[in-house]
């Protein structure tokens, strides 16, 4: 019994060091990296697109009727519009001197396999413009249970895709230029330019989707996937390559709160994950997942580093927003926002309309949620405004409120309910450094000062 009690402890005792270190964000090396430790690559000169959150909506699976309707009530996605913002944005940058683009996932509505077909045709203009596109899945995108048409006031399921078949719609747009593939999920590596790699990484939880089900909104590297991450950055540093990463969830917080209020729009082990990429040299990840336009950094010590995720809010989503990478020769690295202001059907308005649909869906949304908190109607009235003001500066980025809610007048329950809100409100509307629609990053020797 006393072997067996100290055996228990001992497993206890392990277990609590194996969490803090995959959750603290202590990460331990391989042995064998202790040699490559230090060997910081040059960074060629390239120009990049980044692209997130596409939510391509084939208007063919419906849009009229009670089911479709009820979707938008708590959605705030352009959708009926995606295939316009989409081409638009096509055309533009083919129009751009850049090597390539990449997507950062939820390339559609819900993994429907029509809109899987169709967005990638949409993107391979690019390819036939001469620019290489690379895309990774989202939590949208694969196996999802709830990939449906609308039918008046019923859904009716139609076919999504397997991960077999992800990669087969996506040869042209990544997968078949991988170097590497992981064993366990959709991540791929390629080398876009020579001496640059990029890390496709899939972040997402689809090998959990059940028919009919949600999908996971969190996401993690799978099992084999981590240690696969480990050896391509190892084999970089041997073989003097540069690399950038890119996934549709964050590897870092973006606003005060995150991690209590939308922790599932991170990595489940981002302390650990971001520490690793940091220590095998990686200076930049692009994300997406949460619809804003928002840059944040970390410095990681022992060695000194600093990382940035550059989240990029989503094309069908106010602002409309993309970015433009350009990295020269003396290791500056610009990154700039540009937004989509005009599509066919809107050449005048496009941005007012994106920006009030947004706003106006986003008070729905706040509804809902305080009337199931039973704040009653007046007091609702007052604070869904500001709800939806301080969510919209946090997806345009740069945010300039700093006002907390103003409770003046509220009932005392909806004082009380605001109260328990607050941080998240502060949150949204604290910018965390550096800037999110124009930066310029020192990337010599993997220092990263602004």
């Amino acid at each position: 019994m006393r072997r067996a009690a100290h055996s228990i402890a001992l497993i206890v005792f392990l277990s609590i060091i194996f969490l803090s270190c995959t959750r603290n964000g202590v990460y331990q090396p391989p042995k064998e990296f202790g040699a490559l430790e230090g060997k910081a690559a040059i960074y060629p000169e390239t120009e990049f697109v980044v692209i997130s959150d596409p939510h391509y909506y084939d208007t063919s699976l419906g849009t009229e009727g009670k089911a479709y309707q009820d979707y938008l009530i708590r959605d705030r996605k352009l959708l009926k519009e995606s295939g316009e913002i989409i081409d638009t944005a096509v055309k533009e940058i083919s129009r751009l001197p850049v090597d390539f683009v990449i997507v950062s996932g939820d390339l559609t509505k819900d993994g429907e396999k029509v809109n899987h077909q169709a967005l990638a045709a949409k993107l391979k203009r690019l390819v036939d413009s001469g620019k290489k596109v690379y895309v990774v899945p989202g939590n949208h995108d694969v196996a999802n249970g709830e990939a449906v048409r609308y039918q008046g006031a019923r859904t009716e399921p139609v076919p999504a895709v397997s991960a077999k078949e992800f990669a087969e719609i996506y040869g042209d747009l990544g997968y078949g230029a991988a170097l590497e593939r992981a064993p366990d999920s959709l991540s791929y590596l390629v080398e876009p330019v020579p001496g640059l790699w990029l890390l496709a990484l899939d972040t997402c939880k689809w090998q959990d989707n059940q028919p009919g089900g949600h999908s996971p909104i969190d996401g993690a590297y799978a099992p084999q996937t981590f240690p696969w991450i480990e050896r391509m950055l190892m084999r970089s540093i041997k073989e003097g390559k540069a690399v950038i990463v890119f996934q549709h969830h964050g590897i870092l917080e973006h606003y005060p709160y995150n991690k209590k209020f939308y922790s599932d729009y991170m990595v489940d082990d981002f302390e650990r994950d971001g520490n690793m990429l940091s220590r095998f040299g990686v200076d930049l990840v692009f994300s997406g997942h949460f619809h804003a336009q928002d840059i944040t950094s970390k410095t990681f010590d022992n060695p000194r580093r600093v990382i940035y995720d550059i989240e990029t809010g989503s094309l069908v989503t106010a602002p409309c927003p993309y970015r433009l990478v350009a990295i020269d020769a003396n290791q500056k690295a610009v990154i700039e926002s540009r937004f989509i202001t005009a599509i066919p059907s809107r050449p005048d308005d496009f941005t007012a309309y994106a920006a009030d649909y947004v706003y106006n869906m986003t008070i729905k949304l706040a509804d809902a949620k305080l009337t199931g908190y039973k704040v009653n109607e007046p007091d609702r009235n007052k604070i869904n405004p500001q709800v939806a003001r301080a969510y919209m500066s946090h997806l345009n980025g740069d945010e300039k409120m700093r006002a907390v809610i103003d409770t003046d007048g509220l009932g005392w329950w909806a004082k009380f309910v605001m109260f328990m809100q607050a941080n998240l409100l502060y949150g949204w509307t604290t910018d965390l450094p550096p800037a999110d629609n124009r930066l310029i990053i020192d990337l010599a020797a993997g220092a990263g000062n602004e």
